[in-house]
């Protein structure tokens, strides 16, 4: 071969090819030596491979598998420019919304249900054939004789009224009839004895009034205005516990059961405003009369109409 020439200048490179070139020679000269004992060398190799590899870690880490390429994670997008993110966002935001628009749609169509229900009944047409009425009150006593110094508590007054004829119309001026029961109590001087007092009024009782008509049938809440004046005679019942160090003359501290003091006569007037076609508010005042007493009171009362 031709050394001067093309890159078999180089020394190292001459020499290598030059070993090349005498080695393929000697195996085509001599095939029947060379390939026995090539191969009986490989075989050796491949079969100490194994020990070699036990023996020596360093060997198994030159020879160890690559290890397998890590995929490198997607880069993070903001919700709001990643289109995916974005996207599952807005159909979330979508189901939201057409929850909240059905419930409220749900609350509306209750809301509107009731109020309905509300209107109709507000404008039902009541035969008003009567009452019932609680009122709450406040009395003050005027005292003759040997009473004095009699100062009364809050006390409640319950009534119900009938009309007398259910075929006339309620707005014109008409009877009634009830019953009432009408207790009082506090505490007062009587015989030169302080003590507390309990009477309770019961009988029946006489009335004429009227239910108006309403301001405005048609509106949602028809309002309309009553009033009645009643009267009666009433019986009355001690129902206070009495000293059991006072002894002396009947007086309005001892005694129990029904009895009757003359003149025991009754008469209230009431003003009454109704609302949602059947409860009624409004303002009552009266006078009860017994035996050396008398009460005035004045106060609150709450009806239903039936």
């Amino acid at each position: 071969m031709v050394e001067g020439r093309g890159w078999f200048r180089d020394p190292y490179i001459s020499f290598y090819w030059r070993l090349r070139v005498r080695k393929i020679s000697t195996i085509c000269r001599f095939p029947g030596r060379i390939y026995p004992v090539t191969l009986a060398a490989l075989g050796f190799r491949v079969l100490a491979l194994p020990v070699a590899l036990s023996a020596s870690p360093s060997l198994q880490a030159q020879i160890a598998l690559p290890p397998p390429p890590v995929a490198e994670p997607a880069p993070s997008f903001p919700a709001s420019k990643d289109p995916i993110q974005k996207r599952r966002l807005e159909r979330e935001e979508k189901k939201s919304e057409g929850k909240k628009k059905i419930e409220a749609e749900s609350i509306a169509r209750r809301s509107q249900e009731a109020a309905d229900k509300a209107k109709a009944e507000a404008q039902e047409k009541r035969p008003f054939y009567g009452f019932f009425d609680l009122s709450l009150l406040k009395p003050a006593a005027a005292v003759s004789g040997s009473r004095s110094n009699y100062h009364c508590d809050m006390t409640t007054h319950l009534s119900t009224y009938l009309r007398m004829f259910f075929d006339k119309d309620p707005s014109i001026a008409q009877g009634w009839f009830g019953v009432r029961v009408a207790p009082f109590g506090g505490f007062g001087t009587q015989n030169k004895v302080t003590a507390r007092f309990a009477m309770t009024f019961l009988g029946p009782a006489i009335a004429v009034g009227r239910i108006g008509i309403p301001d405005d049938p048609l509106s949602d809440n028809p309002t309309r205005f009553a009033w009645l004046w009643s009267g009666g005679v009433a019986a009355m019942s001690k129902l206070a516990r009495n000293d059991e160090s006072f002894k002396g003359a009947p007086s309005d501290f001892q005694g129990s059961g029904w009895a009757y003091e003359s003149p025991a006569l009754w008469t209230e007037v009431r003003w009454t405003r109704i609302t949602r076609g059947a409860l009624g508010y409004g303002f009552i005042t009266g006078v009860q009369t017994a035996s050396g007493k008398t009460f005035y009171y004045a106060g609150l009362s709450a009806s239903g109409f039936y």
